[in-house]
């Protein structure tokens, strides 16, 4: 029914409660009012921080050294410490700034009265009306360093609110560090002289590149892998984890056997325990003060550290702020903690499918959630990007770099050993479940000295794969000191430099790659 002006007056004609104008000048009037009357957007709706706040919500929150400079001011002498947050999708600033002589002041500020880099707030004792007001920006003085979460100062001035003609005193915070979990939970000498070597470094790093680009990779790429053993699987039958078969080719059985056989050897170093349930994130201030202080120290060393940014990639940060934030803690991972525990779930998946939906869901999270920014061994300098995965200098071999976004180096960070135990023993949920559900079709049987399943109706993979002993070409392969997996040092960079290359630079590494014989060419290929 097309609309038109008759159609509409006659509708109001017809309603008793609206009383027509008599002139177009009070038919304006009547309307200017009824709009007027209406509830404007922002009082209907809630309002949400921008990306802006949120990043400055996260560079603000944390310990700061506070103090005055070139003055004295009865109650604020000395340094002091400046709490600051931001709750979570918050948009205002609350802390506590507590002096030597144990004087605590609340702070009160919001973001959305900030610019950019401009922020306000109030100071005020326990009880009593605010009596000060600070202005400051955050300095920009740190260049690349401004990135990490960690660098920053606040500069700027105290004010009294009650004596506005007073010259306001200037002041100057840093941003404290947040402590690496190395720094608090230690592995032994032996433990790291293990993972921090060059053989068990890359071994890690291409047991993961390996399954994770399988798919993607160009056949000259695979024959090249082939060629050196590292192809992920018996050759022709290649479990690749990220693509469309991820969930039933078995490459969930790889990624757990891996993990439990590495496990094994390095509680044999060190007693390494399994986290019992995922630490809780810190509370925001206005719940726990002592909690927040302590996580903002990471006082047990499993506080998530802060979210760093790309300058150049903002879905990047964005996403990274949603990954280490409390609603995706209660929202997802406390869901994969019930649910990778509930029996009933349990019973209906395959070992493989259990494996893939932990490796590409929870495991990848893991890692990001807990993962502070990585930094240059020789400097400290934060690389946003993150390393190169085919630089191999010597200064990433060092055990400062423990970065739990690469494989190449999260294995050297402690948190990796507590939460991939908390991994495992879902195995055990896993076989208990079936147990109940499926009484006697899941076997246990012992493979390559690991605890292990035989294969079946829930257990897709005979024999799990760990590189190229187990499906690779024998003439690689050399004794290692604690484990049997760790393979050529040059064998495993050249194979991380086929997977990781451009297309155009394929042939040079072609040549570098061996030649197998025709008829071992099958070599590993299941009948």
């Amino acid at each position: 029914m097309r609309f038109t002006r008759r159609r509409f007056m006659a509708g109001l004609a017809a309603t008793s409660a609206v009383v027509l104008p008599t002139s177009l000048y009070a038919w304006n009037q009547e309307r200017e009012r009824r709009e007027a009357a209406r509830i404007t957007p922002d009082e209907a709706s809630l309002t949400l921080p921008e990306t802006t706040e949120s990043h400055l919500g996260n560079r603000l929150r944390g310990s700061w050294r506070f103090q005055l400079v070139d003055a004295v001011l009865p109650g604020l002498d000395g340094e002091c410490e400046l709490l600051l947050d931001v709750a979570a999708a918050g948009r205002s600033i609350r802390g506590v700034l507590r002096t030597p002589d144990g004087t605590s002041y609340q702070v009160l500020g919001d973001l959305s009265s900030s610019q950019q880099t401009r922020v306000r707030w109030r100071l005020a004792e326990a009880g009593s009306p605010a009596a000060y007001e600070c202005t400051a920006v955050l300095d920009e003085v740190w260049g690349a360093w401004q990135n990490d979460g960690n660098s920053a100062s606040l500069s700027g001035r105290l004010a009294w609110l009650d004596l506005p003609l007073r010259t306001p005193l200037t002041f100057l915070a840093v941003k404290q560090a947040f402590p690496e979990a190395r720094e608090r939970v230690a592995l032994e000498p032996q433990t790291l002289a293990w993972l921090v070597s060059p053989g068990h470094r890359l071994f890690h790093q291409l047991w993961h590149a390996s399954r994770d680009k399988w798919d993607d990779l160009a056949e000259d790429k695979r024959d090249a892998l082939r060629g050196l053993g590292w192809q992920p699987g018996p050759q022709g039958e290649e479990r690749d984890a990220r693509g469309k078969e991820k969930h039933r080719n078995g490459s969930g059985v790889d990624f757990l056997f891996m993990h439990r056989h590495m496990l094994m050897a390095a509680r044999n170093l060190q007693p390494l325990p399994s986290w019992t349930s995922l630490p809780l994130p810190r509370q925001y201030i206005g719940y726990g003060l002592e909690d927040f202080a302590a996580k903002t120290v990471n006082q047990d060393g499993f506080s998530v550290p802060p979210a760093w940014e790309s300058p150049e990639d903002e879905e990047f940060n964005r996403w990274l702020l949603d990954i280490k934030s409390n609603e995706a803690f209660h929202a997802n991972f406390q869901m994969w903690e019930a649910q990778y525990q509930d029996p009933e779930y349990l019973a209906r998946l395959k070992l493989g499918e259990f494996g893939s939906q932990l490796e590409l869901g929870m495991h990848d999270w893991l890692h990001m959630r807990w993962a502070a920014v990585t930094r240059d061994p020789s400097n400290g300098m934060p690389v946003v990007f993150d390393r190169d995965p085919v630089d191999f200098s010597p200064r990433w071999f060092r055990a400062e770099n423990d970065y739990l976004g690469d494989p190449f180096s999260s294995h050297v960070n402690p948190v990796f050993w507590y939460f991939h135990g908390w991994i495992d023993d879902r195995l055990d949920d896993w076989f208990r479940a079936h147990e109940r559900a499926h009484p006697g079709e899941v076997v246990r049987r012992e493979v390559n000295g690991v605890p292990w399943f035989a294969p079946g109706k829930w257990v897709e993979v005979d024999e799990p794969w760990l590189g190229p002993t187990t499906h690779g070409c024998g003439q690689w392969l050399h004794d290692a000191e604690v484990t049997t997996v760790e393979t050529d040092i040059e064998t495993m960079k050249l194979a991380l430099r086929i997977a990781f290359s451009a297309d155009q630079e394929v042939p040079d590494l072609l040549k570098r790659a061996p030649r197998r014989p025709f008829y071992a060419r099958s070599m590993g290929r299941t009948a």
